[in-house]
């Protein structure tokens, strides 16, 4: 009874193990050494990663800036990046739902970025963001970066 119960065990903590330590250290890796050859291939400057300059999250699309070399790199997923030139993005809009739900109290759902590039095969990117008062600041800091 209790040898089972130790091999259910050992097989949880390993999994534990994967799950919330070895698997997102990995990727975290990976993420940063693609940030680098992203960086390196540019001549720009992507990691270490500045909060201040990042827009979006990890979990869907990201762009980060660097703006001595005025180049950006779309990180799509934290899995796959494009590098392209800040004149790449034609222009940006803040986007947003409004729900009325309760009385005298509005709700911002949905904010998001949505970019119109130059490219062909991806005319439209769009860019998430957690809440209004960040897009509104990152709307104001856009136009500093696009100048």
């Amino acid at each position: 009874m209790t040898l089972p119960l130790l091999a259910m065990l050992a097989v949880a903590v390993a999994l534990f193990y994967w799950a919330w330590i070895a698997s997102p250290r990995s990727i975290q890796t990976g993420r940063e050494q693609m940030l680098r050859e992203q960086g390196h291939a540019a001549g720009a400057t992507f990691f270490p990663v500045d909060p201040r300059r990042m827009l979006g999250d990890w979990d869907g699309t990201s762009i980060l800036f660097d703006t001595d070399a005025r180049k950006a790199c779309i990180v799509f997923r934290g899995k796959s990046a494009l590098t392209v030139d800040f004149d790449y993005f034609r222009t940006w809009q803040l986007l947003w739902t409004e729900d009325f739900r309760q009385p005298a109290m509005w709700r911002f759902q949905h904010v998001h970025f949505l970019f119109e590039t130059n490219d062909f095969d991806r005319p439209t990117i769009r860019v998430a963001v957690p809440s209004m008062s960040y897009g509104k600041t990152w709307n104001a800091k856009l136009s500093i970066l696009m100048s």
